[in-house]
């Protein structure tokens, strides 16, 4: 059972039927994460009736319409449902793009260090050990640390444009944050796909494309890897994201991509990707598409690996100097261990595990996930797991595949 703070709410029906009712159920708590987080957010209320701003996200609904109208729908869904004016549910679902444009509009980058409420990931895949998971801080705002939630949702396939396409069906499970369609924290779907996401942060935004949300969105309806690669070929992003994840049927390898806008090229987007292996794997996972790296790997919220081909925001301090703690830990073994980098709060000023404080008022660690793909569970904290192991929450991923 799910603890109080993150409720979990089950939901059948069409794409705009599940989210509709999720707006429902979540009105209120929607409604405080705007109240709780209004110096951040009015501001981007205000800017998004702008000219600029109008044209903006007029160019990121047409684009979602057009390439993925049933998520669309599930955005409509959230606003009719919840009563909150569609405007203020497109900011916090475009939350990475709307506020990067307002910020260098207003020149104030240096100011709002936007990757400050990014996450940290331990991917493990190691055979000394027999060590294979993902784990993950979910950290953001902290007018979402009393409203996020897990939705497990059955979505049943309707047709578009007079029975042309049709959308997918889906199940899946998802932390979702309040006002924002699934897909943008963690989850896993009964293809048998598992991902944590972390943000990356360009210094710019590519119009009319797809917003970092949508993407990550399509992610819980895919099958396989090719499937995979081939929704980061076809689908232009507008801003940067980390996709950390797992084809847990296979118990094969684990997964890191980083994702950016190619402004060089219309409608490209830079991937990178790599594959962790154990040293068991070495000899047969030999891969000229994507880099192998052995046993482990920790993502921030910086580009590692397209740094030299992508501009990136100059302030991001919390997350250098997370990526430099996690050096001073060394090599990472085993569960505990990545338990105890995630858990890690020696650096008061920029915490891996993060509360709020006088450096960082409006970042905090919502929760960490623990993605066990020997177990096949998800197990789910809401306090630091290096003082308490005892997780709030565990999820069969079996009954996804049912």
């Amino acid at each position: 059972m799910a603890s109080t703070r993150i409720p979990l709410y089950r939901v059948k029906g069409t794409h705009y039927e599940c989210a509709h009712v999720i707006g429902k159920l979540t009105r209120e708590t929607i409604r405080h994460r705007i109240a709780d987080d209004l110096t951040v957010l009015s501001p981007l209320f205000e800017f998004i009736q702008t000219e600029y701003g109008l044209h903006l996200c007029r160019d990121f609904a047409k684009i979602i319409r057009l390439l993925y109208p049933w998520y669309w729908d599930e955005i409509c869904g959230l606003a009719d449902g919840s009563e909150v004016p569609l405007e203020q549910i497109l900011v916090l679902n475009f939350l990475n793009e709307v506020q990067t444009a307002h910020n260098l509009l207003k020149e104030e980058q240096k100011l709002n260090e936007t990757g400050e409420k990014g996450c940290t990931t331990v991917l493990l895949n190691r055979q000394d050990t027999n060590t294979f998971c993902i784990v993950h801080n979910e950290d953001h705002a902290s007018a979402l640390y009393m409203t996020g939630y897990l939705v497990e949702a059955d979505i049943q396939s309707i047709e578009y444009n007079d029975g042309q396409r049709y959308s997918p069906e889906e199940k899946f499970l998802a932390y979702c944050y309040a006002g924002a369609i699934p897909g943008n924290g963690f989850g896993a779907n009964k293809h048998g796909f598992a991902f944590a996401l972390n943000g990356l942060y360009p210094n710019f935004v590519a119009h009319g494309r797809l917003p970092r949300q949508i993407v990550n969105r399509a992610l819980l309806s895919i099958h396989n890897e090719e499937d995979l690669d081939n929704l980061f070929r076809i689908s232009p992003v507008a801003f940067g994201f980390c996709v950390n994840g797992s084809f847990f049927r296979d118990e094969n390898s684990l997964l890191s991509y980083e994702i950016g806008p190619n402004l060089k090229s219309p409608n490209e987007n830079y991937v990178s990707k790599c594959r962790i292996i154990n040293d068991g794997q070495k000899e047969n996972k030999k891969d000229e598409n994507c880099e192998l790296i052995s046993n482990y790997l920790v993502h921030y919220n910086h580009y590692e690996r397209l740094n030299q081909v992508i501009i990136q925001q100059k302030s991001l301090d919390s997350t250098y100097n997370r990526w430099k703690r996690g050096q001073e830990f060394g090599e990472i073994f085993t569960i505990d261990d990545a338990l105890r980098l995630l858990g890690d709060n020696e650096n008061e000023s920029f915490p891996i595990f993060r509360i709020p404080s006088s450096t960082d008022q409006n970042s905090v660690t919502l929760c960490t996930a623990y993605f066990n793909f020997h177990t096949l569970q998800l197990l789910i904290y809401q306090h630091n797991p290096k003082d308490n192991t005892d997780p709030s929450f565990t999820y069969n991923l079996m009954d996804l595949l049912t």
